[in-house]
C-alpha cells in the first residue's frame, strides 16, 4: 500500500520542461571576462559569435561554444555599434571616429578587410539590410547613409535631421529605414525613391539638463518587430541631471503604418534611474529591455505588449551596455560595464545547475 502511494505521488509530480521558454525564470548560465568596460554588443545570426566593443577601443570577438576570444584592433576611438552578416562571416563595426570597419570572423588574427570613412564625427550606428547587400549608418554629421557591401560605395545619403543621429534600422521589407536623433526627431526613409517618407515624433525620449545646459536624448537602440508592424526605441526620458544618471530609462513602441506612439515601457520601480541600452522583440510576443542604473547595476525588463507593467524584472550585477537575443530565442547576451559578457537563459533552471564559472585566460584567448 505504501509503495502504491509513493508511485502515485511520483506520477502526480509536475514534469518541468527545462527547454520551454519562460522569461520569468531567466538565469545566468555563463560569463566571459574582459579587463575593460564594454560599450556595445551584437551576436551573429547563427548564434556562434558575440562581439563587444570596449573602452580600450578594441572589439572582442567570443566564440560562445569554445569560449575562445580574439581581439579586433584598428579603431582609434570607442566602438559604439556592431552588426554581423546573415551567415556570421563578416562583422561591421562603427566608431566615434566616423569609420566603419569590415572584418572576417574566420581570421585567427583579424585585420579589416575594408574601412569606410562613413561620417564626419562619430558614426553612432550600423545595421545590415535584411538581404545582406547593404549597410546603413548614421552619425554626428546629421546624415543617414546606405552603402553597397559588395564594393563599399555609397548608395544613398539622407539629410533631414537637425541634431546628431543616434540610431538607424532597416524595416524587414528591406525598402525602408527608420532613424532617430538626439531630440527624438525620427525619419522614415524610402530606399526606392531615395526620399523621406514621413516624420515621427519621439520627443518624449529627450530632455534638457539644466545643470549642464545641454540637451540629452537619442536612441541607444532601435529594433523592428520581425513582422514589421512595430519598432521599438530604447533611451531616456525625464532628464534632471544626465551626467549624474538622474533620468528615467524608457522604451517606446511605434506603429509602422501610422507612425504613432503605441506604448511607453518604463521601470516598475520609480527609484530606478538610468538608461535603456537595449531592446528586443521575442517571437513569443514579449519585449526585452536592458537597463543601466545610475547605481552601477542593471536590470532586464520583460514586458507583454498589452500590459502596463513588466511581468518580470531581473537585477543584473553590473550596468547593461548592450543586449542581443541569440538565434535559439532562449538565450540573451548582455555586455556589462564591469567588462563581463554574460549569457542568460530564459527557461527553468535545472536543479543540478551550478553558478556559472568564469572562463579562464586560456579559454578566453584559446
Amino acid at each position: 500500500m505504501i509503495q502504491e502511494n509513493v508511485e502515485k505521488e511520483k506520477s502526480e509530480e509536475t514534469v518541468v520542461d527545462f527547454n520551454a521558454i519562460d522569461a520569468s525564470q531567466t538565469h545566468q548560465i555563463a560569463e566571459f571576462k574582459y579587463d575593460v568596460p564594454l560599450t556595445t554588443l551584437r551576436t551573429d545570426p547563427t548564434g556562434r559569435f558575440a562581439a563587444a566593443g570596449a573602452e580600450d577601443l578594441a572589439v572582442q570577438l567570443w566564440d560562445l561554444d569554445s569560449g575562445q576570444r580574439r581581439t579586433l584592433n584598428a579603431h582609434k576611438s570607442w566602438v559604439r555599434s556592431i552588426d554581423f552578416s546573415s551567415d556570421g562571416n563578416r562583422i561591421f563595426t562603427a566608431c566615434w571616429g566616423g569609420n566603419i570597419n569590415v572584418w572576417d570572423t574566420g581570421q585567427d588574427q583579424p585585420t579589416p578587410l575594408l574601412t569606410i570613412q562613413a561620417h564626419r564625427g562619430a558614426a553612432r550606428f550600423v545595421r545590415v539590410s535584411p538581404d545582406g547587400t547593404q549597410l546603413a549608418t548614421c552619425g554626428n554629421d546629421l546624415l543617414v547613409k546606405v552603402w553597397n557591401l559588395a564594393d563599399g560605395k555609397k548608395v544613398h545619403e539622407f539629410c533631414g535631421h537637425e541634431r546628431h543621429v543616434y540610431g538607424v534600422d532597416f524595416h524587414p521589407d528591406g525598402d525602408h529605414l527608420v532613424s532617430q536623433d538626439l531630440m527624438g526627431g525620427t525619419n522614415v526613409w524610402d530606399l526606392k525613391s531615395g526620399k523621406r517618407q514621413r516624420t515621427v515624433d519621439a520627443s518624449v525620449m529627450t530632455g534638457y539638463d539644466n545643470k549642464f545646459a545641454a540637451d540629452m536624448g537619442g536612441a541607444r537602440d532601435i529594433q523592428f518587430k520581425p513582422d514589421g508592424r512595430q519598432w521599438a526605441s530604447a533611451g531616456i526620458t525625464k532628464v534632471t541631471n544626465s551626467f549624474a544618471g538622474i533620468q528615467d530609462p524608457i522604451i517606446v513602441l511605434f506603429d509602422w503604418e501610422t507612425g504613432k506612439e503605441v506604448k511607453q515601457l518604463k521601470a516598475t520601480d520609480d527609484n530606478v534611474k538610468g538608461i535603456a541600452w537595449g531592446v528586443r522583440f521575442h517571437p513569443d510576443n514579449f519585449i526585452i529591455g536592458a537597463i543601466a542604473d545610475r547605481t552601477g547595476k542593471g536590470e532586464l525588463w520583460f514586458y507583454k505588449p498589452d500590459e502596463e507593467k513588466a511581468f518580470h524584472t531581473m537585477k543584473l550585477p553590473s550596468a547593461a551596455r548592450g543586449l542581443d537575443l541569440l538565434a535559439d530565442n532562449r538565450r540573451l547576451a548582455v555586455a556589462h560595464a564591469d567588462g563581463h559578457l554574460r549569457l542568460y537563459r530564459m527557461t527553468a533552471k535545472p536543479p543540478a545547475a551550478e553558478a556559472p564559472a568564469e572562463k579562464t585566460e586560456a579559454e578566453k584567448t584559446g
